[in-house]
């Protein structure tokens, strides 16, 4: 099989070439820290060594594919200057002709062409070098090889011109899988995939707000992270699906707690970042979101915390509803009812402004991209990056069968419905008795949640309230405990205010039991207000003028039953370790659903109900 002679070093004199062919004679691991490939490629006529193999291709690489002597053809390629005056060849999509194992030799003795992209003066037809020509031998140590190395009154020394954009001659392209720490002057262009909402923080050293959003092109994809004054600047102009030219920003290790993606760098928006949109159409290089789907049904195998991307039918939405996390912070989230093909169905919340905006008449078709996997009721997906009736092959397909047997079809659910309504979780509902043998919480870095129909025998009334800073930060409740300063003023240390007025927040230790045993648990202001039957500030000014009337609201709300939604998670203090159980939610019993219930468990352990009893009132 014939290879493109002298190709190699017509890229190098600037030269384009396309679906050529070339010999890899060697492969050799980059520590970069994010896994890559350089490659040794012949032409016959040239090597190259400094050769990239493109993060995508990497499974090349761990199939054998790429082993020594193997003929490819290059389809995609871009030339990136690195530092040190380096240029590197980047192979982005490649196709193998001949496996290594059947050419079993060399082919031709190539001559090795420097790293600065330096080239010898073009050849004249498909002539190739004689290796008996005074050519001396030299190892190439990097990749362990001989190669042939030419005199040097043989070769010219031309700088190639660098790649430019055929799009602006003004931008020099780096791909994204290029980027590293070491490099200062560069420019990516790329697709935003998708956009964070902004998001806000205040610290003792200071407040700021920040919004990320994710970046692709052919080579690969990284994150980028803009604060305060950019964030401000840039929010608006940043559009998902939009291709723009970034350049001047931090690259540094990326945080792996807040990124799903394959890449060990991510940027930050310095004072003097470039941001600007590609026009004229000219982003048919770009490619659109990649999707890698799995099956629903699958998706109860995959471990907790993983990310993955699924295609389905929105078969049922919730209406969005607003939160408040312990810490104070308001979320807004949405619930939505996804299945596909494998007669399976899973439950994937929404937040901010997707949960806000998401409209399910119709049944849409949704694809997710990085949605992680939870093990909250079930298996469940949170958040990803969420498009609706994108144009692909697959919604096409979901949409004809769910038109014509989906919609009928039973489907296996994945998700337990927990205690968020009226409802009475299935495999969540446990006794307290349960929840103490099975030590829920204990093995936990993020708590085990659990449902119970329990009465409350007791509360710690004497700590039930404290005074919260009744300011506002970017329209949230700020809600920190606040000094009393002795004057009739008070300070908050979160907002470093002196203020004159406080708001009443509840804090209520609650003792719940059932016929199994007993529990201690901790409410928060909106839980609380509600088994009070009374607001904070209404129970905060009885603390204060009426002690006998305050003591009577908790004697009130005993010896109640609620259904109570909760998380049991391990806390260590002073060098102890003990289960804290917080109440996130809590309502009325629901007798119906509960009857249901207790006849399902009774069935299912083989015993039967009396034909007395009316089931169809509850299944």
């Amino acid at each position: 099989m014939s290879l493109t002679e002298g190709v190699l070093g017509d890229l190098a004199r600037g030269q384009e070439a396309s679906d050529f062919i070339v010999q890899v004679l060697a492969t050799k691991p980059v520590g970069t820290g994010q896994e890559r490939f350089r490659l040794l490629i012949s032409d016959g006529v040239y090597q190259n060594s400094f050769s990239m193999l493109a993060s995508q291709l990497n499974h090349l690489i761990h199939e054998k594919k790429l082993e020594n002597y193997t003929i490819v053809k290059i389809k995609k390629h871009m030339y990136n200057k690195a530092g040190s005056g380096k240029k590197v060849l980047i192979l982005m999509d490649l196709e193998v002709l001949k496996a290594g194992s059947d050419v079993g030799a060399k082919i031709g003795n190539p001559e090795n062409l420097p790293s600065d992209g330096s080239a010898p003066p073009p050849r004249t037809g498909n002539q190739n070098l004689d290796p008996n020509a005074g050519a001396q031998k030299r190892p190439n140590h990097e990749f362990g090889g001989p190669a042939a190395k030419i005199p040097a009154t043989n070769r010219s020394v031309l700088t190639s011109k660098p790649t430019v954009d055929s799009g602006s001659s003004s931008h020099i392209i780096t791909p994204i899988a290029a980027i590293t720490p070491y490099q200062n002057k560069w420019t990516i262009k790329a697709r935003v995939t998708s956009k964070s909402d902004i998001r806000t923080w205040n610290k003792a050293s200071g407040s700021g707000k920040l919004f990320s959003m994710d970046l692709m092109d052919e080579s690969g994809e990284i994150r980028a992270t803009a604060f305060k004054e950019q964030c401000d600047q840039y929010y608006d102009m940043i559009q998902v699906g939009r291709v723009f030219y970034i350049s001047r920003c931090t690259v540094k290790a990326a945080n792996k707690q807040y990124s799903k993606l394959n890449n060990d760098y991510e940027l930050t928006f310095k004072d003097n970042v470039l941001v600007e949109p590609v026009v004229d159409g000219d982003t048919s290089d770009v490619p659109t979101m990649c999707y890698d789907f799995a099956k629903i049904s699958d998706l109860s195998g995959v471990g907790k915390d993983a990310n993955v991307d699924i295609i389905g039918i929105c078969k049922d939405a919730q209406e969005p509803i607003n939160i408040t996390t312990r810490a104070g912070k308001e979320l807004t989230k949405r619930e939505i009812t996804v299945c596909d093909q494998s007669n399976a169905e899973i439950t994937l919340t929404l937040w901010g402004a997707t949960a806000e905006t998401f409209n399910g008449d119709g049944n849409p078709v949704v694809a997710v991209k990085g949605t992680r996997v939870g093990d909250y009721n079930g298996c469940t997906l949170s958040g990803g990056d969420l498009m609706v009736n994108p144009e692909l092959e697959q919604t096409s397909k979901l949409r004809q069968w769910w038109d014509t047997k989906g919609r009928s079809s039973q489907f296996n659910s994945l998700s337990v419905a927990g205690q968020r309504s009226s409802g009475m979780g299935d495999a969540a509902m446990k006794s307290i008795g349960e929840v103490k043998s099975e030590s829920l919480g204990q093995n936990s870095d993020r708590g085990d949640y659990y449902s119970t129909m329990a009465n409350i025998t007791y509360f710690q009334k004497d700590k039930a309230l404290y005074k919260a800073c009744p300011n506002q930060v970017d329209g949230r409740d700020c809600n920190k405990k606040i000094q009393d300063n002795g004057d009739g003023s008070y300070r908050c240390e979160k907002c470093s205010l002196n203020l004159n007025n406080f708001k009443w927040r509840l804090m209520v230790t609650l003792n719940m039991g059932d016929y199994s045993d007993g529990l201690w648990a901790t409410c928060f202001q909106e839980t609380a207000e509600k088994l009070l039957g009374m607001s904070s500030e209404e129970v905060g000014n009885l603390s204060e003028q009426d002690e006998e009337a305050y003591n009577k609201v908790f004697t009130d709300a005993c010896f109640k039953t609620y259904s109570f939604r909760c998380r049991a998670k391990a806390d260590t203090y002073n060098d102890e370790t003990r289960v804290k159980h917080t109440v996130v939610a809590v309502e009325n019993v629901d007798y119906a659903a509960m009857n249901k219930f207790m006849i399902k468990e009774i069935e299912s352990m083989g015993g039967s109900v009396p034909d007395s009893v009316d089931k169809s009132r509850y299944v």
